[in-house]
């Protein structure tokens, strides 16, 4: 026969027994939920990647620019110490050329006498007789007084206790002296002349000297006196004179000029045609040498 078996237990509220899940399932929930893991972890290593890449890539830059600016600086170094060499080179050039330049004008500044004497012997005019021809070498500069020396400025006040320090003055850079431009020499001739047109004359054509200077010739003195000759006879008695004649009296002049400024670079033509053939070559060398310039020269009125 049936038996019925009935289990109370399975109605009370307070006692029921717990189902229990097919292992299958809770796989296949567990994967799904690991997902989202899986995909933070591998972004996170992609960002790192990334990093590590640009990071990588940023050193390998640095390393390549600091290996150009060394070798630029050592390029620069080097192109600078060469720069100081031709600096020195220039320099010592400079002073070469200033030297040769200076020599150069110490024989610019020469003037024969040679030729200035025969040059006066053609400008001087008949009845006009040159006694004495004197140089007059102009005074020296003079010296610019030295500025005073600047006021010493006095040390700060001392500390009580401590010992006081002497004032300090303070240098000041004096400013340079003012430069006095060098007077050219002054020439004095004198002698006798016949009348006084003549002397007029004969300053006139010193006046049209290239060696002088023209708009500082003038005349001194010109004064009327005995004619320093004496007429003196072998034979007096014989000849029946009894009283030498007297001769006309003469002008004593003084005629002052100044040499001219004009350079011998410049006067060439004149020295060759007095014959300061000297002089005339070594201003043509220094010229060819190129340490003076050629010069136009002068047109003057003979």
């Amino acid at each position: 026969m049936y038996s019925l078996d009935i289990n109370f237990l399975n109605d009370r509220p307070d006692y029921k027994p717990v189902a229990t899940k097919s292992p299958a399932k809770k796989s296949s929930g567990g994967a799904k939920d690991q997902l989202p893991i899986y995909g933070a972890v591998l972004f996170a290593f992609g960002i790192n990647a990334a990093v590590m890449g640009a990071w990588w890539l940023a050193t390998n830059e640095n390393t390549s620019l600091t290996k150009k600016q060394e070798a630029i600086d050592q390029e620069l170094a080097k192109l600078n110490t060469q720069a100081n060499t031709i600096k020195a080179i220039n320099a010592e050039t400079d002073q070469v050329t200033a030297e040769y330049k200076a020599l150069a004008g110490v024989f610019d500044q020469i003037k024969p006498w040679s030729a200035m004497l025969q040059d006066l012997s053609v400008r001087t005019p008949a009845g006009v007789q040159i006694a004495k021809i004197e140089q007059i070498d102009p005074p020296p500069s003079p010296v610019a007084a030295a500025p005073p020396p600047p006021a010493a400025t006095p040390a700060a006040s001392p500390s009580p206790g401590a010992s006081p320090s002497p004032a300090s003055p303070t240098p000041a850079a004096a400013p340079p002296p003012p430069v006095v431009p060098q007077q050219a020499a002054k020439v004095q001739i004198s002698g006798i002349a016949s009348t006084f047109a003549q002397v007029n004359d004969f300053m006139l054509l010193v006046q049209r000297s290239p060696f002088f200077l023209n708009t500082d010739t003038r005349l001194l003195a010109a004064t009327l006196k005995d004619n320093p000759a004496q007429v003196q006879l072998r034979n007096q008695s014989a000849a029946g004179v009894t009283e030498l004649p007297k001769l006309r009296k003469v002008v004593e002049y003084k005629i002052e000029t100044t040499l001219s400024p004009t350079g011998a670079s410049e006067l060439l033509p004149e020295l060759r045609s007095k014959q300061a053939d000297g002089l005339a070559i070594r201003i043509e060398t220094l010229q060819e040498k190129g340490v003076l310039e050629p010069q136009k020269p002068e047109v003057k009125k003979q």
